[in-house]
């Protein structure tokens, strides 16, 4: 996912999470300056700021941003972004470290990118350029380089600028913007929107502001800029991340007050408490529910196994722990189901030569299916550390979910087997509520086989609600839309 941060005085602004916070903490500040604030990069009004950032109410990082001339070609500017967010979960200091040098032209377009990234030690690295209509580049990661190619069907700019965009076109209130922009950490192209929705006063900030709507990959953010261009105050997923300007020691001290910080802020705000317990929830074999909260109610085509259907602002979902099933049109596109990806490099000499190992004689899908979950169980521990790839699990031997299912894919996948990385929830009994979860599916002769390698499950237990296809982060921003925002009412359970 993409990103954000703040100030140890504005920790009340979570406040904000609440309905009508913006009514109440957050005033109008009468008519704007008779001329909207708007600046070019030749007289940009500030060369660098540092943010702090709050997550759920816990200190967790900063990030720094330089806006300044290119030494390597006139009328070019680099926009350099640095982050360190710190977070605890289920015990474990998880850091995820962000560089990125991005060159723009004077009109703040795209020209050319370097950006780097380490997530708990998985390091992603992403190089390349914008030339005649095509964003072009390399990505390594574990010695592993892949190509990257996205046609353009206009402009692009980097995800950096688009908190330069509406000083740089001017904070006229009333103003929209939509264009293209490149992400990173998804590695897509995308459409941004924006608009300099109102001119505010408010206790957390002492200058008058203009108030700054956006939109990007399925999130959106509310940003408050001075007269001077200056992000002064952001709020992201309904004020659960925050944002704002801050001095570089102020920023900096939010790392030291994290280490002490024992609270799991990423359980507490994806966790979802349904309205009555689940007895039993690894045996259970049928599972009827309502989920609501996301007004798009995007999930998963329905199968045989988990049929949703839309009822006025919620969806009726029955789950059943099925052993095997196909649905009309199955298998589909089992040979894209096949690729090698960033994620799951099943093409790669390493995988493929676990994968030889692993399945020895076997030549049927399901013994080899049984012989992966074996290993998998012996060799790979379940810890809360995040993985680029099926690559960093093999070489840390250590992955939460997600790493599970990257690895398992790339090994099935290495063997012929197609299978695919599903995201959605999954019940905890610790935690008394679903937590998001991914696990696999494979296709075996004439159906598909849920296999769960970080519960160690096959089939999948009826907890286990389908929301997203996909192991590429751009195939992960339709759970922006249920993440904080999920109910489930459990309607019937059946052992």
């Amino acid at each position: 996912m993409p990103s954000a941060i703040r100030s140890l005085a504005y920790v009340a602004v979570l406040l904000c999470v609440l309905p009508g916070c913006t009514s109440l903490y957050f005033k109008d500040a009468g008519a704007p300056p008779a001329t909207a604030p708007q600046y070019s990069l030749a007289d940009w009004p500030y060369t660098e700021y540092w943010t702090g950032i709050i997550f759920n109410g816990e200190k967790v990082g900063y990030a720094h941003v330089q806006v300044r001339p290119s030494t390597e070609r006139p009328d070019t500017y680099e926009i350099r972004s640095r982050s360190l967010l710190r977070i605890r979960m289920l015990g474990f200091d998880k850091r995820i470290a962000l560089e990125s040098v991005d060159r723009v032209g004077k009109d703040l377009t795209l020209d050319d990118f370097s950006h780097h990234y380490d997530i708990d030690g998985s390091r992603l690295a992403i190089e390349g350029e914008v030339a005649g209509g095509m964003l072009t580049g390399r990505i390594e990661n574990a010695g592993r380089m892949t190509d990257l190619a996205l046609k353009l069907d206009g402009p692009v700019y980097p995800a950096s600028a688009v908190t330069l965009i509406p000083v740089h076109r001017g904070l006229r209130i009333g103003a929209k913007h939509e264009y293209l922009v490149f992400s990173g950490q998804t590695q897509s192209v995308a459409l941004a929107t924006q608009e300099v929705a109102a001119y505010e006063k408010s206790e957390f900030f002492e200058e008058r502001a203009y108030r700054v709507s956006s939109g990007f990959l399925g999130l959106t953010s509310t940003t408050w800029f001075s007269d001077g261009g200056l992000p002064l105050l952001e709020l992201g997923l309904g004020g659960v991340i925050i944002s704002a300007i801050s001095t570089e020691e102020r920023a900096k001290g939010f790392i030291a007050s994290t280490a002490l910080n024992k609270d799991e802020a990423i359980i507490e705000f994806s966790l979802v408490k349904p309205d009555g317990a689940i007895e039993n929830p690894r045996t259970l074999r049928r599972l009827e529910v309502s989920l609501s909260g996301n007004p798009a109610l995007t999930i998963v085509a329905s199968d045989p196994r988990q049929q949703c259907l839309r009822s006025g602002a919620a969806l009726h979902c029955e789950i059943r722990a099925e052993a095997k099933w196909s649905a009309p049109g199955d298998p589909p596109a089992l040979r894209q189901i096949l690729r090698d990806s960033l994620p799951v490099p099943s093409d790669d000499a390493r995988i493929r030569t676990l994968a030889r190992e692993i399945g020895g004689e076997r030549t049927d899908p399901s013994q080899q299916i049984d012989a992966l979950m074996t290993w998998m169980r012996a060799n790979v521990r379940k810890e809360a550390a995040d993985a680029v790839s099926a690559l960093d699990v093999l070489r840390t031997r250590s992955a939460e979910c997600q790493g599970h299912a990257f690895l398992f894919a790339a090994l099935a996948r290495a063997l012929g087997i197609p299978t695919r990385v599903v995201n959605g929830v999954v019940y905890s009994s610790q935690h008394g509520g679903f937590l998001y979860h991914a696990w696999n599916e494979s296709w075996i002769g004439d159906g598909w086989v849920s296999v769960d390698t970080t519960l160690d499950q096959r089939p999948a237990d009826a907890t286990h609600i389908k929301l997203v296809y996909g192991e590429n982060a751009a195939d992960l921003v339709a759970l922006a839309g249920w993440v904080g925002k999920m109910q489930i009412r459990v309607r019937d359970q059946s052992p």
